[in-house]
Parts: C-alpha cells; structure tokens; sequence
C-alpha cells in the first residue's frame, strides 16, 4: 500500500487588489501611469510635437500587440520607453529622409520652437544627431542610466557614452559660441 506524507501545506493566499487582471486593464494601468513620460521622450527625440504624436501612437500600438509578452507586468516602464524610444527614432529618421527629398532644410522650423523656455537650447538640440538626442534626453530628461539608455536604444553602455560625450561636447561649443 501506498502511503503519503504531508509535512507541511502552504494554503494559497489571494491578497485584496491583487487579483489578476485582464491585460486590457494591466495596459490601461500602465499607460496611465507612464503615457506623460512616454509622450515626453517621444518630443525630446523627434523634436516636434506632430511626429512625436505619431511616434507616441505607434508605440503605444506596438506595446499593446506585444503586452501579452511583457515578462514583468507590475514594473513594465523600461519596456514601454523602448518600443517609445525606437519608434521615435524610427519616425525621426523617416522624417529625416522626407524633409531632404521634399523640404529645403534651411527653411525648416527647429526644435527652438518646441522648446520655448530655451530657444538657444532646442537649436543646438537640433544639431546633434539622432542618437545623440536620444541619449540626451534619455539620460537627462528622464533619469534613465547609460547603461538603461544603451539597452533602451540597443547599442553597448561604452557607445552610449561616447554619444553623450559628443553632444556634451557639442552642445558646450554651441552654447559657448552664442554668449
């Protein structure tokens, strides 16, 4: 005859408030929590608040088809500020392509206008590179590590810093030039 032991039983506990959701809800949660961040690091990347609206929707777009994968649902901010951060540098470089067939970029409006509490700022923002924006206003504007900024744009901790040290660099020389 089979003979089983119990030693010990851990009863199953259901905390109040803590009950699964539906991942509708876990998305809705989460953006209301981080869309203003998000939308945020859209305009600091893209340098407009058009593109960053389409940037933004597209990421939010990306994040719900994808929200079933999200390996950690109670802390998903640096998930959704990479799909935020890629699709915003994906719809900056379209841009970058648009405007060179279509526009003539000496008449094109500068981030200076966006970012109305330092014009001379936005215009030296907008002569840094793509990456290097995205750096800056990763690191800078939203807290985020070097090493959280390299795996949020996907290039190593060491690239990163060197982004950063030549949009420093830059950023100084233009700054410096207009005082």
């Amino acid at each position: 005859m089979l003979s089983i032991h119990v030693t010990q039983v851990t009863p199953l506990q259901i905390h109040p408030g803590r009950l699964p959701l539906d991942p509708g809800a876990t998305f809705e949660m989460a953006i209301a929590e981080h869309g203003r961040s998000l939308y945020g690091l859209a305009v600091s990347i893209t340098g407009n608040l058009a593109n960053a609206e389409d940037a933004y929707q597209d990421a939010l777009e990306q994040a719900w088809r994808r929200w079933e994968q999200l390996r950690a649902p109670e802390s998903p901010r640096a998930w959704l500020a990479t799909i935020c951060a890629r699709s915003a540098l994906r719809n900056r470089r379209l841009r970058v392509r648009w405007l060179a067939r279509h526009v003539d970029v000496e008449k094109a409006d500068n981030l200076g206008t966006v970012m109305r509490w330092d014009p001379s700022l936005g215009r030296a923002l907008t002569l840094l590179t793509p990456r290097q924006r995205a750096v800056v206003a990763l690191h800078y504007g939203h807290g985020y590590s070097l090493d959280e900024v390299g795996t949020l744009i996907g290039c190593s901790g060491g690239t990163v810093r060197s982004h950063l040290n030549r949009a420093l660099e830059h950023l100084r020389r233009e700054l410096s030039d207009e005082d």
